[in-house]
């Protein structure tokens, strides 16, 4: 990028964004690490990450200027929502309607919720990238609600990045399962995150990026 301003990393704590917070400190991006939850040690203990703990995406703003404020960097010049996750479940039709409700809420709803949220503190063409997975484009057994609610993400970027005339909306869609999680079962192939945050380098530092970039 070609501003020294930090990335603000939403979602921190899960299995990608706290590699991807790493990564970016890892090569002297400042990170502000935002999460729900307590954030891991992997990413606390990197140099150039300034954490921020709010439950809810109201809150984010206030939350994130103070901790600015508190370890005197500027406010973030771009984001990344790593936001939702993977998981496997029972058939759509035999699934628990909260169950369903909850992962409409928790993979779609919130990144609308996030980007109304953190939006207001970019300015013009400032970046914010949102991660996405396989299952937004291949229908997958078992995750149902996860390729449903990933293709609903898929168009909400692009509608954003139509009606929107301040930041720059990206989707950074990640093909196949990111090494070293368990959870994924002999997959056919695997990213590293290192690929995975050269991808999101991309994205961050040219604004004549597209507006979906696959790793």
């Amino acid at each position: 990028m070609n501003t020294p301003r930090p990335v603000l990393v939403v979602g921190a704590s899960g299995f990608v964004g706290s590699r991807v917070a790493r990564g970016l400190a890892a090569d002297g991006t400042t990170v502000v690490a935002t999460a729900r939850h307590d954030l891991p040690d992997r990413v606390t203990v990197q140099a150039g990450v300034v954490p921020v703990r709010s439950p809810e995406q109201a809150a984010l703003p206030d939350a994130v200027r103070a901790a600015c404020t508190h370890a005197g960097v500027p406010l973030p010049g771009a984001v990344v929502a790593s936001i939702g996750g993977w998981h496997k479940g029972a058939p759509l039709l035999e699934s628990d309607p909260a169950q369903w409700a909850a992962t409409l809420a928790s993979h779609l709803t919130a990144h609308l919720d996030t980007a109304r949220a953190l939006g207001p503190l970019l300015g013009p063409g400032d970046p914010y990238v949102v991660l996405n997975g396989a299952a937004s484009r291949e229908a997958m057994a078992g995750s149902g609600a996860i390729s449903v609610t990933g293709a609903g993400l898929a168009m909400l970027v692009q509608v954003l990045r139509l009606e929107t005339t301040g930041p720059r909306f990206h989707e950074l869609v990640i093909d196949h399962a990111v090494s070293g999680d368990d959870r994924n079962q002999d997959p056919a192939q695997t990213r590293t995150p290192a690929q995975v945050v050269h991808a999101l380098r991309e994205l961050l530092d040219d604004p004549r990026a597209p507006a979906v970039r696959h790793v």
